[in-house]
């Protein structure tokens, strides 16, 4: 059988594509790792995500933020932490040129799997004491 360019090309571009993560598979590779990584990060998570952790797993949520609008991030309702505590809260700005105002930044949650369950995580991005302009809601489900 002879190849000519053309089938040569379509080949190539076969086994190029084979070897692409298919973007819409949700499930894990392998069954039983979910949650697995200790430490799970989320940047700039949609409104309504799905996390699964192991207990003493680590998430880290990330989240564009301009403080100096008087708007923060915050966990906006009631956490069961039981199943999930905030360990820190931390407003980093981006880098800018000295004297420049008005600059954005990341807001960084970390949070620990504590117990088994599942958990509602609400973060919301508001002035202070203002309803939420924005809302990220999380569902943490906790697995041994």
């Amino acid at each position: 059988m002879k190849f000519n360019a053309l089938s040569a090309f379509t080949f190539s571009l076969l086994l190029m594509t084979a070897c692409v993560p298919n973007k819409f598979n949700t499930e894990p590779e392998v069954k039983g790792l979910e949650g697995a990584a200790p430490v799970q990060t989320l940047t700039n998570p949609d409104a309504r995500t799905d996390v699964t952790m192991r207990v003493g797993g680590t998430l880290i949520i990330k989240l564009d933020a301009n403080a100096t609008t008087g708007y923060f991030w915050q966990v906006g309702g009631e956490l069961d932490t039981t199943i999930l505590e905030e360990v820190s809260s931390e407003y980093t700005t981006d880098d800018h040129p000295p004297g420049m105002v008005g600059g954005g930044g990341t807001r960084v949650f970390e949070f620990k799997a504590v117990d088994t369950g599942q958990t509602i995580l609400p973060l919301g991005y508001s002035r202070f004491g203002q309803p939420f302009d924005d809302m990220r809601t999380i569902m943490v489900t906790v697995t041994d």
